[in-house]
């Protein structure tokens, strides 16, 4: 395994970023987790927009500079162009680390209703209103369409519906330790 890595896990809504990310978490040591899920949520009602998006994405990259100039590995959790991953990957270069990067996918039929049973299990009821169903596919459907128009030549795509979560964190450890550096 190389001494410190940086592995981003991408996906659209519902493909299985945060379970993906969080049991990876957990199963490498010295190892940080930056979500921007978890960024966003650090400010009460912080709008999401072009403008705190992108202010979140500063946050991030400082804690990623931070831990990889001191030896931390990284796993980054987000939503990502091109030109982000890209970015990410300079960063661990510069800080003499590996990139290895993953584009978490599902059809969308699957991703929708995860997203649906996850959004009834934070909200702790049986049925979600029409109001929130509408609220999320305002944010899956152009979610969707951005994966099509924007491809990551950088990342590995993994279709979770393939796999179990297990079998694509075993991918990934696995990718870690036999990958030549």
């Amino acid at each position: 395994m190389p001494k410190t890595f940086l592995v981003l896990i991408d996906g659209p809504m519902g493909s299985g970023k945060t379970t993906t990310s969080k049991l990876l978490n957990q199963k490498l040591p010295d190892t940080a987790r930056v979500a921007l899920p978890d960024i966003k949520r650090l400010v009460p009602n912080f709008r999401e927009d072009s403008k705190t998006l992108n202010t979140i994405r500063e946050v991030m990259r400082a804690m990623i500079e931070t831990y990889l100039k001191n030896d931390v590995s990284v796993v980054v959790e987000q939503i990502t162009k091109a030109d982000g991953a890209h970015l990410l990957k300079e960063i661990t270069e510069r800080n003499g680390a590996t990139f290895h990067g993953y584009r978490l996918t599902a059809p969308k039929e699957i991703r929708w209703n995860r997203v649906l049973e996850r959004t009834k299990c934070m909200m702790e009821v049986s049925e979600l209103p029409q109001s929130k169903i509408d609220e999320l596919a305002g944010y899956f459907e152009p979610n969707h369409q951005f994966y099509i128009d924007n491809p990551i030549e950088i990342s590995e795509t993994v279709n979770t519906d393939e796999f179990n979560t297990d079998e694509v964190i075993s991918h990934i450890i696995n990718n870690l330790t036999t990958q030549p550096y």
